[in-house]
C-alpha cells in the first residue's frame, strides 16, 4: 500500500495508466529507475526528510512526530528550517529552560461537580468551547469533535457542541440569561464550557487585525494600536485610557480599555464573585480554561485532559478514516505541507501555527512605554495564574 501511494504521488499520469494496464514495455525496474529520479528531483526542489543526522530534526521531534500521524513524509527544507525549536518555544512562549514546562488545564477540581450534576443522565453532558475573538475556538471544537466522545451519546454527536449555549465570545453573565438556540433541549448546568485564554499581549495584537464587534479610538491605526492610553498628556495612574465598546448577541459591553476588555471577560469566568470587592478565584460554576499557545503546543494533552474532566473517552471516531485506530487526529489542514501549496498567508495549518505562535515572545512587539501601561491594567491574578506575567 505504502508504494502504492508513493508510485501515486511522483509518477506520471500516462506512466501510471500503462502500469495500470500492465504495458510489458514496462519492467519493475524502469519503474524503480523513474522513483528514484523523482526522488532526486524533488530533494532538488529542497522537499526534505527530516532527521537527527544532518541535524534537521533536533529539537523538531515533537512536531515531526505530529505530522507523521498525517503521513507527512517530505516537507519544504527552508520551509521546516523556519520552525522554531523546541528550546525556543519553551523560551519565547512558556519563558523557561526546562524540559517539563507543560499545559496550564485551570479548573480540573471542578471536573467533580460537573460530573456529579449530570450523573442521573450522563447522555446529556455536554463539552462546548467559549473564548474572545482571536483565541482559537473553531480550532478547539475541531480537536474535540475529532477525539472526545461522550460514551453515553456516541450517536449524538459526540457529546460535544460548537459553541457554549449562551454563545462561545458571550460574557459568562450572559449565561442562564441569554440563548443563542432557544430551542435547545438541554440546560446550561448540562455544558461544561471549556474557556480559551490567550497571552493578552499577543491578542491585543491580533485584535488590532481583527477586531470583530470590538471599537475603541485608534483601532486601525496599525503603527501604534493597540494604543491603551492617550499620549497627549501626563495622567495619574487609573486616567486616560481609551475606552472600548463589544456588541454581543447578549447586548453591548463598556470596557476602560482592550486590556480592561481582557481583564473584564476572563474575570467573569475566573472569578466566583467578579464585582466583589475580595475576589476569590472560586469558579462561578464548573468550567475549566485553557491556554490558546497550549492547544497549538500540546493539543493532546490539553484534549485529553477536558475529555476526562467532562467523562468523556478520548479515542477518534470510528467513520474517522484518516487516521489509524487508537491514534490521536492531529488537526492539520493540508498533509502537503510545503511552499508549493499555497501563499503563505492562505495556509493556516499545524505547521503554520508553530512557526507563527512560536518564534516570538508577544512582549517583543511592544515599546518600555506601551508594557508598562498595559502592566497597570492587567489584572495580576489572572496573568499570575496563567503564567503570563
Amino acid at each position: 500500500v505504502k508504494i502504492a501511494v508513493e508510485l501515486d504521488q511522483i509518477l506520471p499520469e500516462v506512466l501510471k495508466t500503462k502500469l495500470q494496464a500492465g504495458s510489458s514495455n514496462l519492467t519493475v525496474q524502469k519503474v524503480i529507475s523513474n522513483n528514484a529520479l523523482n526522488q532526486s528531483k524533488r530533494n532538488d526542489m529542497g522537499m526534505i526528510t527530516p532527521n537527527l543526522s544532518d541535524g534537521t530534526l533536533q529539537g523538531k521531534e515533537r512536531l515531526w512526530d505530529i505530522l507523521q500521524t498525517r503521513n507527512v513524509t517530505q516537507i519544504d527544507a527552508a520551509y521546516w528550517a523556519s520552525i522554531p525549536s523546541w528550546p525556543t518555544i519553551r523560551e519565547k512562549i512558556y519563558h523557561t529552560e526546562k524540559d517539563n514546562a507543560g499545559p496550564i488545564v485551570y479548573g480540573l477540581e471542578t471536573c467533580h461537580a460537573f460530573q456529579e450534576a449530570t450523573s442521573s443522565n450522563p447522555s446529556q453532558r455536554r463539552i462546548a468551547p467559549a473564548g474572545l475573538f482571536n483565541t482559537g475556538t473553531n480550532y478547539l471544537s475541531v480537536l474535540l469533535e475529532y477525539n472526545c466522545q461522550n460514551p453515553h451519546r456516541v450517536e449524538k454527536f459526540h457529546g460535544n457542541e460548537w459553541e457554549v449555549p449562551w454563545g462561545k465570545h458571550s460574557p459568562a453573565s450572559a449565561r442562564g440569561t441569554y440563548y443563542k438556540n432557544k430551542n435547545m433541549k438541554y440546560t446550561v448546568d448540562e455544558v461544561l464550557p471549556v474557556v480559551l485564554i490567550r497571552n493578552p499581549y499577543g491578542w491585543m495584537k491580533s485584535m488590532c487585525r481583527n477586531p470583530y464587534t470590538a471599537e475603541w479610538k485608534g483601532m486601525r491605526d496599525i503603527a501604534t494600536c493597540p494604543q491603551l492610553k492617550e499620549k497627549t498628556k501626563e495622567w495619574e495612574h487609573g486616567e486616560g485610557y481609551i475606552p472600548v465598546d463589544v456588541k454581543y448577541g447578549s447586548g453591548v459591553s463598556h470596557h476602560q480599555s482592550l486590556g480592561n476588555l481582557w481583564n473584564d471577560w476572563y474575570g467573569e469566568y475566573f472569578y466566583e464573585h467578579m464585582n466583589s470587592t475580595n475576589k476569590s478565584s472560586e469558579s462561578p460554576f464548573p468550567r475549566l480554561i485553557i491556554r490558546f499557545e497550549d492547544i497549538i503546543f500540546y493539543p493532546y494533552e490539553v484534549t485529553q485532559k477536558i475529555c476526562e474532566c467532562a467523562g468523556g473517552v478520548l479515542g477518534h471516531r470510528e467513520e474517522d478514516k484518516d487516521v489509524t485506530n487508537g491514534t490521536f487526529h492531529y488537526v492539520v489542514r493540508s498533509a502537503k505541507a510545503g511552499m508549493g501549496h499555497g501563499p503563505a498567508s492562505k495556509r493556516n495549518g499545524l505547521v503554520d501555527s508553530w512557526l507563527r505562535y512560536g518564534n516570538n515572545d508577544a512582549k517583543d512587539a511592544y515599546s518600555e512605554e506601551d508594557l508598562e501601561i498595559a502592566k497597570e491594567i492587567l489584572d495580576p491574578m489572572i496573568t499570575s495564574a496563567f503564567e503570563y506575567t
